[in-house]
């Protein structure tokens, strides 16, 4: 068994990248690594990458806390200065989400799926959460952005009863690899697609997000701040809206709110 130090080291002996990771911190603990980055680190380079070994404050979208106890995860942030106007700064998450995936399979020969808009699923069970959050400096561009990612090596049921069902780890299918492994292959998965986002081939990263949906075609539960209602999943569209059918035959686009599904 590798022994799984975590590292700047170990992960920069990994990299395939070009900016992601060149800098790199690595903490025993933090609150949030999302929230420390904006807290102390945002003069840092594009690129920055901070990891924890915990968590005691981990967030993840719409105030939910993210469960993340030393060792058993991957809990991660980076810096990026996108120019990228703010309507396509969204696309960050699914790039991510692609990135995740992808590092999975090359490195345990899975096939995770992912749950519209963030959250990536390996057998039913959530498997990763994503928080992308921007600090503005113009009505039209973010200043900087913070990409914050959470992998679930193992996944302690008994410690966390209320997340049995729900949430899962690589270990429930196989031997997870190294954190500074994962951590690696993430971000060498991530830079090309942020690239070619950043160089206006929106199409490729969207491409690569439709393949891996696990929602399509599906009966799912909406929920929007207006409200919660029944609806299939039809498409992903150009933007990277989520395309719904209602029971009375009507077509939305999702840009906001999340999707429950029934597995």
């Amino acid at each position: 068994m590798t022994p799984d130090l975590l590292t700047a080291q170990a992960v920069a002996a990994r990299l395939e990248t070009r900016l992601l990771g060149r800098d790199c911190l690595v903490l025993s603990e933090t609150d949030s690594t999302n929230t420390r980055i904006k807290r102390e680190y945002f003069d840092r380079p594009t690129g920055f990458v901070l990891i924890a070994e915990r968590q005691t404050a981990g967030r993840g979208r719409l105030g939910r806390t993210f469960v993340s106890p030393p060792g058993d995860g991957l809990y991660f942030s980076f810096l990026l200065r996108p120019d990228l106007p703010l309507s396509e700064i969204d696309c960050l998450t699914l790039a991510a989400a692609v990135a995740v995936c992808e590092a999975v399979e090359r490195l345990c020969g899975l096939s995770p799926a992912i749950k519209w808009v963030n959250d990536v699923f390996l057998n039913d069970r959530k498997l990763c959460g994503i928080l992308t959050e921007s600090v503005v400096s113009s009505p039209d561009t973010p200043a900087l952005v913070v990409v914050g990612i959470g992998v679930n090596l193992r996944f302690d049921r008994a410690a966390h009863p209320e997340l049995d069902g729900i949430a899962g780890g690589l270990a429930d299918l196989t031997e997870p690899p190294t954190r500074a492994a994962l951590a690696a292959a993430i971000l060498n998965a991530f830079e090309p697609l942020y690239d070619a986002l950043c160089a206006g081939q929106k199409e490729t990263l969207l491409a690569a997000y439709r393949t891996r949906l696990n929602c399509l075609g599906r009966a799912v539960t909406v929920h929007t701040p207006a409200g919660t209602y029944p609806a299939v999943c039809e498409s992903l569209d150009d933007t990277g809206a989520l395309i719904v059918r209602t029971e009375d035959g009507e077509t939305h686009a999702l840009r906001a709110g999340e999707i429950s599904i029934r597995f």
